[in-house]
């Protein structure tokens, strides 16, 4: 079985067969033919089944036609070409994937594309295309370049020659790139291909003015200052202005682990003014000390005198659970609502508008509990509404306060929406990443991404993570009605970002 056969998407069971069918016709090329002419079909469902085929195949001809498919417009296709590259071993196709069908096509999400696949190919791609793309005109394909290096140096697979040939690069990136996204991860890139080389850069980007530079810097500073020098650093970075920082630099602190790192999350407790966070640090703290105490620091602090100075917490396997937080008496469709900086998107894609046996539809089931939960708002809440179908479509540009005017408009507005067509996820939580003072996204949905750049789970969960690694917003989810499997991969994506899932029914 292939790597991607659990996760076929939403394509129905007979495209499914067909594919599967066309497998069994004698002879290669009319196996070929088949799936080619699927995969010119107007149908996105049937054009990705296609590419599975060709996939499948494994033939150069059939690779090279995969290679294409990236620029299908369809994210459902084009995901799918993306997913399946990454056991890619033909050599005319492979040129394909560096040439104008990859990292030189006019179409820079193409070449975004076949950047970020350079880290998961199985055989190694020539370093000049790595290098080639760090030096990319768009920022998300130079992201991709360094991120796969960055996966390349953690699997093993960062020989000399591709040092030799990104290394420069990644430096010039790391310390100037015009974006600030793409200089954190620049920044993890070169860290983990040269830490020695990068030291410099490291402790440069604590003083940043930019808090993802910053809190690339958090996330590095023990791993390459080391283990002083880095924990005097998190110290520092742990009382950040910006809540990102503060979020990254505690959780290195958790995982540092020690008895210096845990005294400064205890410090913490009497001065976090961000209600998300501060929770954060309680559940930490339960689960490196096997403690109940909650955000009151005297019970920590005794705790703390009883600890001698060369105490570590257990490794993370041995440690007890931790009890959940309370976090208020706010909550959305079951879930609590832990921020007092968050954007709430909620999918208007098909199965919302499905009729109840009571005659209602799920909507407007949502309609009331959205209404209850922004009237259970304290007034130093800010928020967004994000309600999205195959595009955006935000309530306000950003977070307002929670005030009674602001809470009736955005209610009223929420239940006059009726708007219908995909469900395209992704595009809708970028669009709410772009404001800099959210903490959290709620997000109530079905579970299943339809449309948007990005539709298949197998690059949405990674994806998000990656650009999450430098800023943490938690991601708190809730699946409408979900089969069970969408459980464990959007709960990869929950608990990677420190947010929550709760599956309900409406």
């Amino acid at each position: 079985m292939f790597a991607w056969e659990p996760f076929l998407g939403r394509a129905g069971a007979w495209l499914r067969a067909a594919t599967l069918l066309a497998a069994l016709v004698p002879g290669r090329e009319d196996e070929l033919e088949i799936l080619a002419t699927r995969l010119r079909s107007s149908d996105k469902w049937q054009r990705a089944d296609a590419v599975e085929g060709l996939a499948r195949l494994g033939t150069g001809p059939a690779w090279e036609l995969v290679v294409g498919a990236l620029a299908d417009p369809k994210g459902e296709v084009a995901d799918t070409a993306e997913i399946v590259l990454a056991a890619l071993d033909d050599e005319r196709a492979l040129k394909r994937l560096g040439g104008e069908d990859g990292l030189e096509a006019e179409d820079p999400r193409v070449r975004a594309r076949a950047a970020e696949l350079l880290g998961r190919l199985v055989r190694d791609a020539p370093p000049k295309w790595l290098a080639r793309a760090l030096d990319d005109d768009d920022a998300e394909v130079r992201r991709m370049a360094a991120w796969s290096i960055e996966r390349l140096a953690a699997a093993g697979r960062a020989g000399e020659e591709l040092r030799r040939a990104t290394e420069d690069e990644l430096a010039r990136r790391a310390r100037s790139d015009r974006d600030g996204l793409t200089r954190a991860r620049a920044l993890f890139a070169w860290s983990a291909l040269a830490p020695a080389q990068a030291r410099s850069a490291v402790e440069a980007a604590r003083r940043e003015r930019d808090p993802l530079v910053r809190g690339a810097a958090a996330a590095l500073s023990e791993r390459v200052l080391g283990a002083d020098a880095g924990l005097a650093a998190l110290e520092t970075l742990a009382g950040d202005p910006a809540f990102s920082v503060r979020a990254v630099a505690a959780e290195a602190l958790g995982e540092i682990g020690s008895r210096a790192a845990v005294a400064v999350l205890v410090q913490r407790l009497a001065v976090e003014g961000e209600e998300r966070l501060l929770l954060a640090h309680v559940e930490r703290l339960q689960a490196l000390s096997g403690l109940k105490h909650r955000r009151d620091p005297r019970p920590w602090d005794d705790w703390l005198d009883t600890l001698p100075p060369d105490w570590t917490a257990p490794p993370p396997g041995t440690r007890r659970p931790h009890e959940a937080s309370a976090g208020g008496t706010v909550a959305l469709a079951g879930l609590p609502i832990l921020s007092k900086r968050l954007t709430i998107l909620v999918d208007l894609s098909g199965s919302i508008w499905n009729v109840r046996p009571d005659g209602k539809t799920r909507k407007e089931i949502v309609d009331g509990k959205l209404r209850e939960a922004l009237e259970s708002f304290t007034p130093d809440t800010r928020f967004n509404l994000i309600p999205y179908t195959g595009t955006p479509i935000p309530w306000q540009e950003e977070l307002v306060l929670a005030t009674p005017t602001h809470v009736r408009a955005a209610a009223a507005w929420f239940e006059q929406c009726h708007a219908t067509g995909s469900g395209n996820l992704w595009d809708a939580a970028l669009l709410a990443l772009e404001d800099p003072e959210v903490d959290t996204l709620v997000v109530l949905f079905d579970g299943e991404p339809t449309g948007g750049t990005h539709q298949r789970l197998e690059l949405i969960v990674p994806l998000f993570l990656e650009r999450n690694a430098a800023r943490r917003v938690a991601v708190d989810l809730i699946l409408v009605d979900a089969a069970r499997r969408l459980e464990r991969p959007w709960g990869e994506l929950a608990g990677g970002t420190g947010g929550r899932l709760v599956s309900v029914s409406l």
